[in-house]
């Protein structure tokens, strides 16, 4: 699951991006992975997909909103260290200006 997301073998599957999440929180909750690990390794996929200018900008775009789940999640277990929930943040930020701006009046 984790190629077909990073490599957006079917962009028309968008089920895919929810499936790969679904599959990384059983890994979690399985205790293969653990939490804070796992969350990251989400996170950073989704990023890496969103800024990759070779994929369509609708998955792209796809992929960065569904960074949020990770995310959130990873800001709750990292609030006792700010700088690093601020990075992640900053990251998402920089990922969603990447992103072309839809026309203006659209």
């Amino acid at each position: 699951m984790r190629l077909a997301v990073r490599l957006a073998y079917n962009t028309h599957c968008s089920c895919a991006i929810g499936c790969y999440l679904a599959m990384g929180r059983q890994l979690i909750e399985q205790e293969w992975v653990p939490q804070e690990e796992g969350e990251e390794r989400m996170y950073r996929l989704l990023l890496q997909t969103a800024t990759d200018l070779a994929l369509p900008d609708a998955w792209r775009e796809l992929c960065l909103c569904a960074a949020r789940q990770p995310l959130g999640r990873l800001t709750t277990l990292l609030a006792h260290q700010p700088f690093h929930v601020t990075a992640l943040h900053a990251r998402w930020d920089l990922a969603r200006q990447q992103l072309p701006k839809p026309p203006v009046g659209a």
